[in-house]
């Protein structure tokens, strides 16, 4: 074999495993499932800290608005991604099931707003 073949089969060989690495249909590509995991992520943990601050009763009007906006930037990261294409899978779950769920989530924690980006 010559250097110019073997460079050409080299290459031809590199391009064959560099094609078959990441997702594969119907899975969200990489930068697409970044950001579902950082807008599950940031769902999650405003509605875990709704709870905290909710879990004794009174006015948490405040608090209560600081974590809608929060959960609101995740929500939008997430119908961004929704709207590119909800039968993505992710975790086991098309994006479109994910925004329901995040959406029931928000309301159920009292993020009316961030819920309200979903719906």
């Amino acid at each position: 074999m010559t250097g110019r073949t073997r460079r050409i089969a080299v290459g031809l060989a590199l391009a064959l495993v560099l094609a078959g690495c990441g997702a594969l249909p119907p899975e969200a590509p990489l930068p697409e499932a970044q950001k579902l995991n950082s807008a599950t992520g940031g769902i999650a943990f405003a509605c875990g800290q709704a709870f905290q601050l909710t879990a004794f009763g009174g006015p948490h009007a405040h608090g209560l608005a600081a974590l809608d906006v929060m959960a609101t930037s995740s929500a939008r990261k997430l119908r961004g991604v929704a709207e590119r294409n909800p039968a993505w899978i992710y975790e086991g779950e098309t994006v479109a099931d994910i925004v329901t769920a995040g959406a029931q989530k928000l309301r159920g924690c009292g993020l009316h707003h961030a819920a309200g980006v979903l719906e």
